[in-house]
């Protein structure tokens, strides 16, 4: 399960990593490219506090939101 943790946390770092590089706050972030109303998501998946995480959805539409392909958010 630790791959698996190491797996997460790199996908977190990567969705902060590409937030910051598109001076987007997590605001822009959960309503723009989540349609979320709350930034509360993004704050948590991007921390992995809580459990939360980000899934396959949430990074194609990042990945939709950035221009990037989703690959960017694996590696």
């Amino acid at each position: 399960m630790d791959d698996y943790q190491d797996f997460l946390k790199r996908v977190a770092e990567n969705t902060k990593r590409m937030r910051m590089e598109h001076d987007k706050t997590v605001e822009e972030v959960a309503i723009e490219a989540l349609g979320q109303s709350s930034t509360a998501f993004v704050n948590q998946a991007e921390n992995l506090k809580n459990g939360k995480h980000f899934n396959l959805k949430h990074l194609y539409l990042l990945a939709k939101y950035y221009g990037c392909d989703i690959i960017e958010f694996l590696q």
